[in-house]
């Protein structure tokens, strides 16, 4: 049976989130052995971030006009060359500088790849398609994250090493992508049931609302993604292995969620649903913040990651849902995504460094409140004819 180009690019997307979680993990538990504070934490989150925040958008402007394949696969071959820096560090500059040219790369790698799926040709509709992309992608975090805790026992930068050679198998799969597969009238199907100048204009205003939030669920996933393992390893509460278990349990919220989402199609284009699901993280911050026991923690980032979930595939299928020019707006999709893995460490940091390491989440909290109270002043306002 002949691959699609979709298939090819949920192999490659859950395979280059795996390198993701192996750089991730491994980077925060490396530079805590370098003896790094919270501030260095945070500012090491937000090194790479802030070069992804930049690269996406100038990757999603350029794969609406050059070759979305070979972006991609110079993105891979640079990412590899990065991995393999990461494992020669000693010292945390180092890891600073690779895992800035990590993140930077991964900006010419997820906007092309993104639109060449919503322009691959399916017959199923796109919520479909970005469902089952969501679900490949959380996947690889997923495994990423539990082998990545147990490969950090033997060794902190082990990790780097095999992320280097799943990039050359990355490189392998995206050689054979098509950029001429199914018509870009393909990804419209959805959108076509919302021609009415209202529904362009609400549209519109979820497509805005969509970043805000997804913002906010990154910001505060990087923060616990960066953070936690040093709460964790300063209060001897368990191993690496169960950390890795812990953020984990982060990404089994969000494949969960992408699974449901896949088949419940009510939820477009529905204000109060849409706004009513983020509160789900409001708990889960909660319980980061205020808990105490293995049971709190991982109730928390089960929760934070299920509505992660929800936010995240709100955010890419109002991005992609009505040609042309997803690219640019995948790439705009994508610099929110980096500027809340920048900020969420980054402030989270200084907070803990000021307070406690619990209290970056309650920030968190406080950042979800403000962020569900501005996007309901967006999505409220009056519509064209009065809706």
């Amino acid at each position: 049976m002949k691959l699609r180009n979709r298939h090819r690019i949920y192999l490659s997307s859950f395979l280059m989130d795996c390198v993701y979680a192996f750089v991730i993990g491994a980077a925060a538990v490396y530079a805590v052995e370098l003896g790094a504070t919270p501030v260095q934490l945070g500012i090491l989150g937000a090194s790479g971030p802030a070069c992804y925040t930049l690269t996406c958008l100038l990757g999603g402007m350029l794969s609406d006009r050059l070759s979305r394949k070979l972006l991609s696969q110079t993105s891979v071959l640079v990412a590899a060359a990065s991995c393999l820096g990461l494992s020669r560090a000693t010292e945390l500059w180092h890891l600073y500088l690779f895992y800035g040219l990590f993140n930077g790369v991964q900006g010419f790698f997820w906007p092309p790849l993104q639109s060449l799926l919503a322009d691959s040709s399916h017959r199923r509709s796109l919520t479909a398609t970005l469902g089952n992309f969501c679900i490949s992608w959380s996947s690889g975090f997923i495994i990423g994250h539990l082998v990545c805790g147990y490969l950090t026992v033997a060794s902190a930068v082990l990790p780097f090493s095999w992320a280097a050679l799943i990039n050359l198998l990355i490189l392998a799969v995206n050689s054979t992508l098509s950029e001429s597969e199914g018509s870009i009238k393909s990804s419209s199907e959805d959108y076509l049931a919302h021609r009415g100048s209202q529904e362009r204009v609400l549209w519109h205003r979820l497509l805005i609302s969509g970043w805000v939030a997804n913002f906010t669920l990154v910001f505060t996933l990087s923060a616990v993604k960066m953070l936690f393992p040093k709460f964790v390893l300063d209060n001897d509460q368990m191993g690496k292995a169960m950390l890795g278990l812990m953020l984990a349990l982060l990404h089994g919220g969000q494949f969960l969620m992408f699974g449901l989402v896949k088949y419940w199609h009510t939820w477009q284009y529905k204000r109060l649903t849409y706004l009513a699901m983020q509160l789900i993280v409001l708990p889960g911050t909660l319980l980061l913040g205020l808990g105490a026991s293995l049971f709190s923690f991982a109730a928390a980032m089960f929760l934070i990651g299920l509505c992660a979930g929800f936010t995240y595939t709100a955010s890419i299928y109002y991005s992609t849902s009505r040609p042309p020019g997803t690219g640019t707006r995948t790439g705009v999709h994508e610099a929110f995504i980096g500027m809340g893995i920048m900020g969420g460490p980054l402030a989270g940091g200084f907070v803990a460094a000021t307070w406690n390491l619990q209290s970056p989440y309650l920030m968190c909290a406080l950042l979800l409140v403000v962020s569900v109270a501005l996007q309901s002043a967006i999505l409220y306002r009056r519509l064209p004819g009065g809706k």
